[in-house]
């Protein structure tokens, strides 16, 4: 992926809702370059990044970054990721700021018990 290009383009689309990324080996370059275009996301209500990341490619910290600048993100597509537990818990970090949400989907991630309750303590 070149990322200056995906930055690129967010800045010419600021009042951008649905993003779907879905399906793509985006990888830790592309998290960070959504990060830096977040200006261009504040208006984003969808966001699909299901099946976007090999396990070692995931980054739970840049996960909750990136959720903190979305503040009106309405549904999130997380699905296909192998989040588990630490991916839950950056989720879960990020709660507060998503006080929009509706829609959170998060099939096929090994969540397990100890994400569940993570999940249900935020």
């Amino acid at each position: 992926w070149d990322t200056a290009l995906l930055g690129d383009l967010l800045n010419l689309t600021p009042h951008l809702q649905t993003l779907v990324l879905g399906w793509n080996n985006l990888g830790h370059n592309v998290m960070k370059a959504l990060c830096a275009a977040s200006s261009s996301l504040s208006n984003l209500q969808e966001l699909d990044l299901s099946f976007c990341f090999k396990d070692d490619q995931w980054d739970t910290a840049l996960l909750g970054e990136l959720l903190n600048l979305i503040p009106h993100l309405r549904t999130l597509w997380l699905g296909w990721n192998n989040l588990g537990h630490n991916g839950m818990k950056a989720l879960c970090a990020a709660s507060s700021s998503l006080s929009n949400l509706q829609q959170l989907h998060l099939s096929h991630n090994n969540i397990g018990d100890e994400g569940m309750k993570s999940l249900g303590a935020a």
